[in-house]
C-alpha cells in the first residue's frame, strides 16, 4: 500500500511512462496528497554497484532460489520477465510459490525453517515493524538511487506499480458505466452482486468510505464504525474472493456485476479471457508491490543478487510486456501497448493512496473491526 509521501513519485512515474513511451491519458492530479506517516528508518545509500549485474548477472549454476508471489497472470509475467531470463543468464534454478502471505513469512523465520528466498509481498509488509523477520536489503549491490523516491528502504523495495480499481462486467450493468464507487453500493442502480478481496487491509475500508462521500486525501485515520456501516448496506450481495485468479474469474464469468480488483487482473479477463470487462479508473487506490528477503534464508546473497538485476532499468519493466503494471526504476520505460494501461497513467483528482504506516501500526484494530462486521 502506498503512504501519503510516496504519491508524488508515483505521479511523477506516470508523466515519465507516459512522456517515454507515448499514448495513454496523462496524470491530472490537483495537487499530492499530504504527508501524514513517519518515515521509515533510512536504508544505506547504494555503494558503487558491481558494474555489470544489470547486463552480467553473476553465475551460480548450482543455486537453487524459491520465488513466492501471488500467482496467475501476475506472476506468469514476472516468470516470462525476470525469472527465466535470470534463469538464463546465470544458471539459477527457480521453484516458485504462489502463496505468497505476510503469516507465511512468519511462521517460516519463527519456526528457523526458512525455505522462501525471495518473496513479492503487499504494501502492508516490509517496514520496520517486521524487522526481525527480514533481511536488510544490499544497496551496495540494489541501485536504490534508480528507485522512485521513498519506494526503497531498509527491508523493501519496490517492484511494480499497479491500481486496486473497480472492474465491471458490461453485459452484467446493461450498457451503463459505474461512475464510482458510489455506483459499486448501488445496487437498486445496478443490481448484481459485488465481489471483495477478503482481506482487512486490502481496500474493503477505504472503497465502502470513498462510496460514502469521504474525499481521497481524508481517509486516515479510517473511520471504521463509518466504513462497516456503509458495507452493511449490500453485505448480502458481497462474494469474497481470496487470490486474484478468482477476482479474474468472478468477474469475467459474470458471477459478480463488479468486483474490486487489481488492474492486471482486470486487463486480463478482459484480453486474455476474452470476457466483457472493463475499469473504472475512478477512485482507485494507487500502490505497489515490493521485494522483501526473510531473515535466515541460506541464500541471502544469491537472493540480493536476483533482486539487484530484476530492479535494474534495463530489466525493471520487462513484465509489463505481459500485465499492465509499472516499473519502479525511474529510468525504465514500460512497454508502449500497455501505458494505456497502467495505474500510473489513470491518476486523477479521484485517486486515492494507502497509509502503509497506518495500516501496519493498527493491523490488529483493522483485522479485529473486520471479522467483528463478517460475523455480526
Amino acid at each position: 500500500m502506498t503512504s501519503w509521501r510516496r504519491t508524488f513519485p508515483l505521479v511523477t512515474a506516470g508523466l515519465l511512462l507516459v512522456a517515454a513511451c507515448g499514448g495513454g491519458a496523462s496524470p491530472s492530479p490537483t495537487s499530492a496528497p499530504p504527508e501524514t506517516t513517519a518515515p521509515e528508518s533510512a536504508a544505506p545509500e547504494s555503494a558503487a554497484p558491481v558494474a555489470d549485474i544489470c547486463t552480467n548477472p553473476p553465475k551460480a549454476e548450482g543455486t537453487t532460489l524459491t520465488f513466492a508471489s501471488y500467482g496467475g497472470a501476475y506472476q506468469e509475467a514476472q516468470r516470462k520477465g525476470w525469472l527465466e531470463p535470470y534463469s538464463a543468464l546465470t544458471g539459477v534454478t527457480f521453484q516458485e510459490s504462489e502463496d505468497s502471505s505476510n503469516a507465511t513469512i512468519k511462521a517460516q523465520v519463527e519456526a528457523g525453517q526458512v525455505t522462501w528466498d525471495i518473496v513479492d509481498v503487499g504494501n502492508d509488509f516490509g517496514l520496520d515493524a517486521q524487522a526481525d523477520l527480514l533481511e536488510p536489503l544490499d544497496y551496495t549491490k540494489i541501485r536504490k538511487d534508480e528507485i522512485l523516491d521513498g519506494f526503497a528502504s531498509t527491508y523493501r523495495v519496490a517492484d511494480i506499480t499497479y491500481g486496486v480499481v473497480l472492474g465491471y462486467n458490461t453485459e452484467k450493468t446493461g450498457g451503463q458505466v459505474p461512475q464510482g464507487w458510489a455506483d459499486f453500493f448501488d445496487t437498486t442502480k445496478f443490481p448484481g452482486k459485488r465481489g471483495f478481496w477478503d482481506y482487512s487491509a486490502g481496500g474493503i475500508f477505504e472503497f465502502a468510505l470513498l462510496a460514502d462521500g469521504v474525499a481521497p486525501a481524508d481517509l486516515y485515520p479510517l473511520d471504521l464504525p463509518r466504513a462497516t456501516a456503509k458495507l452493511d448496506t449490500i453485505k448480502d450481495d458481497i462474494v469474497f474472493w481470496s487470490s486474484g485468479a478468482e477476482s479474474q474469474d468472478l468477474l469475467g464469468k459474470g458471477e459478480v456485476a463488479m468486483a474490486m480488483i487489481w488492474n492486471g487482473r482486470a486487463y486480463s479477463a478482459k484480453n486474455i479471457d476474452n470476457n466483457p470487462v472493463e475499469i473504472q479508473w475512478n477512485g482507485q487506490i494507487v500502490t505497489a508491490d515490493y521485494f522483501v528477503v526473510p531473515k535466515g534464508t541460506p541464500n541471502k546473497d544469491a537472493a540480493m543478487d536476483f533482486i539487484a538485476w530484476a530492479t535494474c532499468k534495463e530489466n525493471n519493466a520487462a513484465p509489463s510486456k505481459y500485465i499492465p503494471y509499472g516499473p519502479t526504476n525511474k529510468l525504465a520505460k514500460a512497454d508502449p501497448s500497455k501505458v494505456a494501461e497502467l495505474s500510473v497513467s489513470n491518476i486523477n483528482d479521484t485517486t486515492a493512496y494507502f497509509d502503509d504506516a497506518w495500516v501496519v501500526e493498527n493491523a490488529q484494530l483493522l483485522e479485529d473491526a473486520y471479522q467483528e462486521w463478517k460475523t455480526r
